[in-house]
C-alpha cells in the first residue's frame, strides 16, 4: 500500500491537521537511511520502541535504540549531544524537553502525549494534545508510535498488540478504552479476540492472587498462607487454574475480591480492575500479560530483552519471563514497605522508595489500592546528586482541580530542578538535599488546587 493512501486512511481517524503533520513525519522517516530511536524507559515507552524498531526493520532502515531516564534539561541535552548529527525519533518523551536544545533540532522528530511548553526550534513535534486528544486517557506513547506506523503503511496494523501494551502500562484501559485509542481498536483490532474475564493471571488460582499487583489485595497479595486460607473457606481448590473454575466458584471469588477492595477504601477506578475486557493475542498471550512482561523488564533495566524477543530472538523467552517473576516479587515487597513508611502532610503524602527506578510503580499501586484516597502521593528516589520524584493522584482529585504536571513543573523549578507529565501522574528531579523545601512547596500548591 502506498504511503499516500495509508496516510489518508489514518487521516479519517485523526483528522486533517494531525494527518498533515504525520505526512511530514513519514517524509522524515523515508528520507533517512539510518535513524536513532530514543524512547522513555517505562512500559509505554518500551512498547512504543517495539513498534518503531519493527517499523525500521520492515522498511530496511538501519537503526539503534536507546532509552531515556533523565528528562532534566541537562540530562536530556547531554543524551542528544552524544550523537547530535543523527536523525533522531524520540517517543513517549521529548515534547517538553526539546526546548532545552539549542542546535541540531532540525534532525529530530518527536512522538509524544505529555503536557509541554512550546518552543521555536525546528524539531518536528507530533503531540496528541495539539489535536484536542487527552494524552492522559486517550493516547499514550505507544498510541502515537502505532498511528505513525499506520501513516507509513496501513499493513502495520498488526502492531496493535504493542499499542494495547503501552495503553495498559499507562493505565489508559482503566474503565475501558476511549477516544483515539478506542477508535484505533475498533478499526484495526478485528484480529483480536475479546473476552470479559477476571483480572488475574497465573498457572494456578493461588499464584494468580498471591502475585496479583493489578489489582493489589491487602492481606492476600504477597501472603501465601492468608490466600490459601481464604480459598479454603470458599472451598476453591488453590491448584485449579482460572479457566477450570465453575461459574459458582468464579462468582464467589469475584464477590470476595470485590469486597476486599471495597474495605481497602478503593474508588471506582481501582474497582474496575477486578474484571476487564481482555484481548487475547495470536501467540497465546493476553494484552495485559504482554504489558506486564514489557513493563517488568523495562523497570528491571532490561528494556532491550522484550524488544529483541519480539523482533524474533526467541532464545530470550526464559530470561524475559524470569524478569517478570522477579519484578513482581520485588514490587510487592516494596509496596508493602513503602506503605508502612508513608509520611502524611496536610495535603499530600510521601515516601522514599526502597529501590531505584521503582518510585513510579510503587506510587501508582499505593494510590489505587492502599493509601489515603484524598491526598496525592509523592515517591522519592534519592541518588548521589539528584532525587527523582514520581507523583500520582486519582480521578476524583483531578475533577476537584489537581494538576500534578503543573505542580511538578513549578515546584521543582523553584528548588533548581525540573518536571512535568500529566494531571493525574507526573515526575521530575530535584537537587539532593532540597526535598523538604520541595515538599513544603508542593503541599501548599496542592492545597490551593484542591481547595
Amino acid at each position: 500500500m502506498g504511503t499516500e493512501q495509508s496516510s489518508e486512511m489514518i487521516g479519517e481517524i485523526v483528522g486533517e491537521d494531525f494527518n498533515s503533520l504525520l505526512k511530514k513525519g513519514v517524509d522524515f522517516f523515508k528520507k533517512n537511511e539510518y535513524i536513532r530511536l530514543l524512547a522513555h524507559y517505562d512500559g509505554d515507552g518500551t512498547s512504543a520502541a517495539i513498534i518503531l524498531t519493527k517499523l525500521c526493520v520492515r522498511n530496511g532502515k538501519k537503526f539503534h535504540l536507546g532509552f531515556v531516564k533523565d528528562l532534566s534539561p541537562e540530562g536530556f541535552s547531554k543524551r542528544i549531544e552524544e550523537e547530535p548529527n543523527l536523525p533522531t525519533i524520540i517517543v513517549d518523551a521529548g515534547s517538553d524537553q526539546i526546548r532545552f536544545l539549542k542546535d541540531h533540532t532540525d534532525n529530530i522528530m518527536v512522538l509524544d502525549h505529555h503536557f509541554y511548553s512550546p518552543t521555536d526550534n525546528r524539531a518536528l513535534n507530533i503531540n496528541a494534545r495539539d489535536f484536542s486528544i487527552d494524552g492522559t486517557r486517550e493516547a499514550c506513547g505507544a498510541t502515537m508510535a502505532f498511528i505513525f506506523a499506520l501513516a507509513v503503511d496501513e499493513e502495520n496494523k498488526d502492531l496493535i498488540p504493542y499499542m494495547l501494551s503501552g495503553c495498559i502500562a499507562d493505565k489508559q484501559d482503566m474503565g475501558g478504552f476511549r477516544g483515539i485509542n478506542e477508535k484505533l481498536i475498533e478499526k484495526y483490532g478485528s484480529g483480536l479476540t475479546k473476552q470479559h474475564t477476571l483480572s488475574l493471571s497465573g498457572q494456578t488460582i493461588l499464584d494468580a492472587i498471591v502475585y496479583s499487583i493489578e489489582p493489589f489485595f491487602k492481606g492476600l497479595t504477597g501472603d501465601l498462607e492468608n490466600t490459601k486460607k481464604a480459598l479454603d473457606e470458599m472451598k476453591i481448590d488453590p491448584d485449579k487454574n482460572l479457566d477450570s473454575l465453575t461459574e459458582n466458584e468464579r462468582n464467589k471469588l469475584t464477590s470476595f475480591l470485590t469486597y476486599k477492595l471495597s474495605i481497602q477504601g478503593c474508588q471506582s477506578e481501582a474497582m474496575s480492575y477486578i474484571e476487564r475486557d481482555e484481548f487475547f493475542l495470536d501467540d497465546g498471550l493476553t494484552a495485559s500479560m504482554l504489558s506486564r512482561i514489557i513493563d517488568a523488564n523495562s523497570k528491571n533495566g532490561d528494556n532491550n530483552i522484550p524488544v529483541e524477543y519480539f523482533l524474533g530472538n526467541t532464545s530470550l523467552r526464559d530470561e524475559m519471563m524470569g524478569n517478570l517473576k522477579k519484578y513482581d516479587t520485588k514490587l510487592i515487597d516494596y509496596i508493602l514497605r513503602s506503605m508502612k513508611s508513608m509520611t502524611q502532610e496536610k495535603n499530600i503524602q510521601f515516601f522514599y522508595a526502597p529501590g531505584s527506578e521503582m518510585a513510579g510503580a510503587i506510587s501508582g499501586q499505593l494510590m489505587l489500592y492502599l493509601a489515603n484516597q484524598t491526598k496525592p502521593i509523592f515517591g522519592f528516589n534519592a541518588g548521589e546528586t539528584q532525587t527523582l520524584i514520581s507523583s500520582r493522584g486519582n480521578r476524583r482529585m483531578v475533577e476537584r482541580g489537581l494538576n500534578l504536571s503543573s505542580v511538578m513543573s513549578e515546584c521543582s523549578q523553584k528548588v533548581g530542578g525540573s518536571g512535568g507529565g500529566h494531571d493525574i501522574a507526573a515526575g521530575g528531579s530535584i537537587p539532593k538535599g532540597t526535598e523538604r523545601q520541595f515538599i513544603e512547596l508542593v503541599d501548599q500548591m496542592v492545597g490551593l488546587q484542591l481547595k
